[in-house]
């Protein structure tokens, strides 16, 4: 475990001074490549164990800013070497419980969801567990999803890192969106960190299986000829994130694919290109950090855009606030 641990911490870097999924969507929106970070917890629940903080997302998000992403607030404390995490609001929403415990190498995260509709036949609750766990060969997550709705499939996804040497890369992530589906999600990703002296230079490549059901050519899914969609895709990500001064840091993520194989009945080309960019900026002031986003319009027109007489917005999301202690 001290092995794994130590590979895994040394790759961070700036990581401990910004740790919000919204820092992660301006490095390329990939959390796994940034072992360091909150947002791991998610697909690491193990990670839970090396952070204590009180977070609020979203902040600024209201009717009169135009921005109206759901804000939340998340807490995680640790007391007699035990981790406690609680989650409300926004992307928790529906959740009426949403805790996270941890110990050592272990984390388990717990969610119970209340979904209701207008027709009170449509209502239902659904579960959800994650449990992570470090070993000397690796980190692995497992998440399982039990929903309450009669027509709905339980799913287990699962992911897995570890110190791989392979070209230039030092370090390999396996996800299975769902083991238990008919169609099989699969991804791969190597990466490495490479420190530039005042950057932090993520790179990210790897190769993704998706394979798909698709509708019948007559419409009719129950005879058994319904038609698949696989598809092999291609991936890079590159994540910079360099320090402007001792207590603000510009990030700049880019995010490219292309379509390796596809096999349809729809007869689309295979091969096209797709690609883009984030822009993020953090601020750091101790135990308090400050994660936002911002347009690609303020590097297109940035004396309107800072001033207001730019068509594009100079953000369309809310500050992510994270006081760690």
């Amino acid at each position: 475990m001290k092995n794994v641990t130590k590979i895994l911490t040394a790759v961070v870097l700036c990581a401990a001074l910004f740790a919000s999924q919204q820092r992660v969507d301006a490095l390329g929106g990939n959390a796994a490549l940034w072992p360091g970070d909150e947002a791991n917890i998610a697909a690491f629940p193990a990670q839970v164990n090396n952070h204590s903080y009180l977070q609020v997302k979203e902040v600024g998000t209201d009717a009169d800013t135009g921005l109206t992403d759901g804000g939340s607030v998340s807490l995680v404390t640790q007391k007699d070497g035990t981790t406690w995490g609680f989650n409300y609001g926004g992307d928790y929403a529906d959740d009426w419980m949403s805790m996270h415990w941890g110990n050592g190498d272990i984390g388990v995260m717990v969610g119970l969801q209340s979904t209701t509709g207008a027709d009170p036949a449509d209502d239902h609750s659904d579960f959800s567990v994650s449990y992570g766990q470090v070993f000397g060969f690796g980190e692995l997550g497992a998440h399982l999803g039990v929903p309450g709705a009669d027509d709905a499939d339980p799913t287990l996804g699962v992911d897995f890192r570890r110190a791989t040497s392979a070209f230039l890369f030092d370090n390999m992530v396996v996800s299975v969106d769902d083991l238990m589906a008919e169609d099989l999600m699969l991804g791969v990703d190597l990466f490495t960190h490479m420190d530039t002296g005042g950057a932090d230079v993520v790179f990210g490549w790897g190769a993704h299986y998706n394979a798909t059901a698709a509708a019948a050519s007559d419409g009719d899914d129950t005879n058994g000829d319904e038609t698949h969609v696989g598809t092999i895709v291609q991936t890079a990500t590159i994540g910079v994130e360099a320090n402007m001064t001792d207590w603000a840091t510009l990030r700049l993520g880019y995010n490219w694919s292309h379509e390796l194989t596809c096999d349809n009945v729809t007869g689309d080309a295979c091969g096209e290109n797709s690609d883009g960019f984030a822009l993020g900026l953090g601020f750091n002031w101790g135990g308090l950090t400050a994660d936002y986003s911002i347009s690609s319009s303020l590097l297109q027109d940035p004396i309107g855009t800072i001033t207001g007489y730019s068509a594009g917005a100079l953000t369309d999301h809310g500050i992510t606030l994270t006081y760690s202690f």
